[in-house]
């Protein structure tokens, strides 16, 4: 259909835009949307509400007895602890303590006697024709002298016995040398452990242990054979602040060498300890525990 020229085209009226009546009304944004205003009903309630309920028309709140809450006590009695009782042990007197001096000085007495007549021996080989004797002279001493220090070379190490355990393996650790340091054992005994019904001197004491050690290798090995020894298991209280105190302890004396074929010997016992001028501990029983 062809349209009609523009000259004969209708005007519209646009005058309805500027119309208030037409404009929509904005929604009411106090009122919760999807929620339309309630009108009211005849009876006076708006329509689509809910009632309240009457608080004076509920029944009366339930009593519920309380139970009596006893006082608390003034004051809680709890149980006082009581430190541990300790036995009380008197301690033995330490006459000798150990030191350098005592444990070397017989052995260095010796050596220096040695190399003293050694060194004379010398002086008169160096006369005319006396080389080959000065010589052999000087040999032979000096031979003498290192095998007479061995009692030295073995113990270089100080027995620091801070405690009971190390004073227990100090003592029967002497044992453990193809000579045994009998004179270490002897200077860490107290006065109680240097008498007993085996022995009364040093020279006893190591007659003593040279029979001990004799009869515990027997036929299993020859007298030179060292042995080893191994202390287990040593039980005692705190050692701080006692100058006596009562150890249990677990003894092993093996052959060296034949650890595997098990202990020649084997004891556990008890023994106590007295602590020296030195604050160091002694044994108060110099004697090989019974098995």
């Amino acid at each position: 259909m062809p349209l009609p020229p523009d000259d004969d085209r209708e005007i519209a009226d646009a005058s309805f835009l500027f119309d208030d009546e037409n404009v929509p009304a904005k929604p009411d944004r106090s009122r919760p949307p999807g929620r339309s205003a309630s009108k009211p009903s005849d009876s006076g309630e708006p329509e689509g509400g809910y009632e309240l309920a009457d608080s004076e028309s509920g029944s009366e709140p339930i009593a519920v007895p309380s139970r009596p809450v006893p006082p608390l006590p003034s004051s809680i009695e709890r149980p006082e602890s009581r430190p541990a009782e300790r036995r009380s042990i008197a301690p033995s007197p330490v006459d000798q303590p150990w030191n350098r001096l005592s444990e070397w000085g017989p052995t260095l007495s010796r050596i220096g006697m040695v190399l003293l007549t050694t060194a004379a021996l010398l002086y008169l080989g160096l006369a005319p024709g006396g080389g080959m004797g000065a010589v052999a002279v000087s040999a032979i001493g000096l031979a003498i002298a290192v095998i007479l220090s061995y009692p030295i070379a073995i113990t270089l190490e100080r027995p620091v016995r801070m405690t009971p355990e190390h004073a227990l393996r100090d003592y029967f650790g002497a044992l453990a040398h193809h000579l045994p340091h009998h004179r270490r054992m002897w200077l860490l005994l107290s006065s109680s452990g240097k008498v007993s019904r085996d022995f009364q001197s040093y020279g006893e004491f190591r007659s003593y242990w040279t029979r001990t050690l004799s009869r515990l290798k027997r036929e299993k090995a020859g007298r030179a054979t060292p042995v080893s020894v191994r202390i287990e298991v040593v039980k005692s209280e705190k050692s701080a602040g006692l100058e006596a105190i009562e150890v249990s302890y677990r003894l092993l004396i093996f052959l060296r060498g034949r650890e595997s074929d098990g202990p020649i010997y084997s004891s556990q016992t008890e023994t106590t300890l007295s602590r020296g001028p030195d604050r160091m501990w002694y044994l108060d029983d110099g004697r090989l525990p019974p098995p």
